[in-house]
């Protein structure tokens, strides 16, 4: 919990600073703390959509986020409540590690949004404010502040082998209908990659990890790649990739999740 009071020689009101969801304002310039149950290090944040490769909001204040290099992260606030004030312009800490991305968004009334693109390794800290009071309709003002915050850790790109086969296993759709300010974007999927050879032999197996991604080293061939969840759906197809020597080949998988 942090308290600002006025600096010396400051002469106007009293402002109190909201740090994060767990601080509970009981007046404009009191607080009772409420604990924080514990929570992973880092998040790795799941979902991707055209123009973005992940996406943050309200629920990651204070949490540490990791993305690798040349990922988008789209990261969207949204006010809550219809004449809740709007979150401002979210603010880097530091520059040379997250660039903005251009990205074409419509955004429903009351949401602030901006998206990134992770440039170099490195740890940054996005952050918003705004007012924790509705507008008045009063004379009576509430100078109290609150602050979103979100710890994002960049970090380098799996290499792959020097020859071998790598990508992302995602599933989409993950809802029937996308609507604007609240992105509805496929998720990774937790499965087996299997490679198998022209005669169907099994040549190299892995696990994705929890952003979907794998990889494997394989010898110069043909070969298809299929992914094992176990389930009905997601559905996955298969992908036939020749992979040449000294150049591994990228293969990303989308599979069907069945909603409609």
């Amino acid at each position: 919990m942090l308290l600002l009071k006025a600096a010396t020689g400051f002469t106007g009101p009293l402002v109190a600073i909201v740090v994060s969801a767990s601080l509970l304002v009981t007046s404009c310039n009191r607080f009772a703390a409420v604990p924080n149950t514990s929570s992973p290090p880092c998040i790795v944040p799941h979902g991707s959509g055209p123009g973005y490769d992940a996406s943050i909001g309200n629920h990651q204040n204070d949490k540490s986020v990791c993305i690798t290099i040349g990922e988008r992260l789209l990261v969207v606030l949204s006010a809550g409540a219809t004449n809740a004030p709007r979150w401002r312009a979210i603010h880097v800490s530091r520059s040379g590690i997250l660039h903005i991305a251009p990205l074409t968004l419509m955004l429903s009334r009351g949401t602030t949004g901006t998206n990134f693109k992770a440039t170099d390794v490195g740890t940054v800290e996005l952050s918003s404010q705004r007012p924790a009071c509705a507008p008045a309709l009063s004379a009576t003002t509430c100078d109290t502040i609150e602050i979103w915050r979100a710890s994002i850790i960049v970090r380098a790109p799996p290499k792959p082998s020097r020859t071998g086969i790598y990508g992302s296993v995602m599933a989409g759709p993950t809802c029937p209908v996308e609507r604007a300010g609240h992105p509805c974007p496929p998720k990774p999927v937790t499965a087996v990659v299997d490679v198998r050879n022209v005669y169907g032999d099994i040549v190299a197996s892995t696990h994705t990890d929890s952003a979907g991604r794998y990889a494997v080293s394989v010898r110069p061939g043909t070969y298809a790649v299929l992914v094992i969840t176990g389930a009905i759906f997601p559905r996955c197809p298969i992908d036939t990739v020749t992979v040449l020597s000294g150049s591994p080949r990228r293969v990303d998988i989308s599979c069907d999740t069945g909603i409609r």
